[in-house]
């Protein structure tokens, strides 16, 4: 599901710090980058509430 490097933004947020250490956690299990596992559950989140670009 990664996607083309040149499209992208960055977006500066802070979360909390269990859930970013979670992230970091599932992003080694799943042998993956903490920004794929964030984007993912982004696009999730979207679809759920139906918003579109």
């Amino acid at each position: 599901m990664e996607q083309d490097t040149s499209s992208r933004e960055q977006l500066n947020l802070r979360i909390d710090s269990t859930l970013a250490m979670q992230t970091k956690i599932l992003a080694i299990q799943q042998k993956r980058r903490p920004n794929a596992i964030v984007e993912e559950a982004l696009r999730d989140l979207l679809k759920k509430y139906k918003v579109k670009a």
